[in-house]
């Protein structure tokens, strides 16, 4: 019983520490690109960094809890090109937008399945399934665009409506960001699920002992971070005004680096989806703060897995001072 209440001190500790430094890293980006250049806090406006966020926000949270029962999902980024482009070839063919992106969290539901199927069911290791399955489904996207060029176009005009437009001065976008911020807060803190997350990724083998179907567990976590990288594609999507093959280029790396930076361990065990929207938010004001100061884009991906490797190892530091 003391090790235990030890052990929960000490995570306690260490959620209390990667909170400071989560909200302080935040802080300081918002600062330094504001001394860059002025026009950073009266440029991009409130909505148009949430606007900006809304496909890594609502992809990295389910993908949280998935991370912290110790499983990851490489194939999110082809899910997310595979979902823009499926549903540019239904606006073109006259489909409503919003039919269009249920069709496709539909879509993205059977891809989740088909993951879950290879890790839980076939026991293949989390990083091996999903990486290939990333390589097939950005076959599939490229192969629907057809050979020429890797994008839809000739969509309808309400294709751009949940990526682009505006309700009242904020746009259609923030109220995927809401919903998906209440779904998975309340999932991890109030759910079933989101407790199991936990005990699988602390300990697998003594959660089955316990009685736990942790296989079914980890299967639904994939089926919902299919339907949400699906969604997550559609916003996109629809803020491109295209269906691009080659959009989920290095998406699935920004989740995993949000989820790290909001403190969740690789390793699994531990994480908060609070910290992970404060991930993605550091993540969208990096990027869009270096796009701000002329910053090219093959620097940004050199920047973000430096923010990567500073974000595993800050975790690691945190976690040996805690324990010592």
């Amino acid at each position: 019983m003391n090790k235990l209440n030890i052990n929960l001190k000490e995570v306690s500790w260490r959620s209390a520490v990667k909170n400071v430094y989560v909200f302080g890293i935040l802080a300081i980006f918002i600062i330094v690109f504001t001394a860059i250049s002025p026009r950073f806090i009266g440029g991009p406006s409130l909505a148009y960094i949430i606007q900006n966020a809304a496909p890594l926000l609502v992809v990295a949270l389910p993908a949280t809890l998935l991370m912290i029962s110790g499983n990851i999902d490489l194939s999110v980024g082809s899910i997310v090109a595979c979902a823009g482009v499926i549903m540019a070839m239904l606006s073109r063919e006259g489909m409503a937008a919003w039919l269009a992106v249920l069709i496709v969290a539909v879509i993205g539901m059977g891809v989740g399945w088909i993951n879950g199927l290879l890790v839980s069911g076939l026991k293949i290791n989390s990083v091996i399934a999903t990486l290939v399955m990333n390589y097939v489904l950005l076959g599939v996207a490229k192969m629907l665009c057809g050979d020429t060029i890797p994008y839809v176009k000739g969509v309808q005009d309400d294709f751009s409506f949940i990526g682009r437009s505006k309700i009242e001065g904020w746009p259609v976008a923030i109220f995927f960001v809401i919903a998906a911020i209440a779904i998975f807060v309340i999932l991890q803190k109030k759910s079933a699920l989101g407790k199991y997350s936990f005990a699988i990724g602390g300990n697998r083998d003594a959660s089955t002992l316990a009685g736990l179907n942790t296989g079914r567990m980890v299967w639904i976590l994939y089926l919902i971070v299919g339907i949400a990288a699906g969604i997550g594609g559609c916003l996109m999507a629809s803020n491109q005004g295209i269906g691009n093959a080659l959009s989920g280029s290095g998406f699935e790396l920004d989740v995993i680096i949000a989820i790290l930076i909001g403190g969740t361990s690789w390793a699994g065990g531990e994480g908060s989806v609070v910290r992970t929207i404060v991930g993605v938010f550091i993540l969208t004001v990096l990027t869009i703060g270096l796009n701000m100061a002329g910053v090219p884009s093959f620097y940004q991906f050199i920047v973000k897995g430096g923010v990567l490797i500073a974000a595993v190892y800050l975790d690691k530091i945190v976690k040996e001072k805690i324990s010592a």
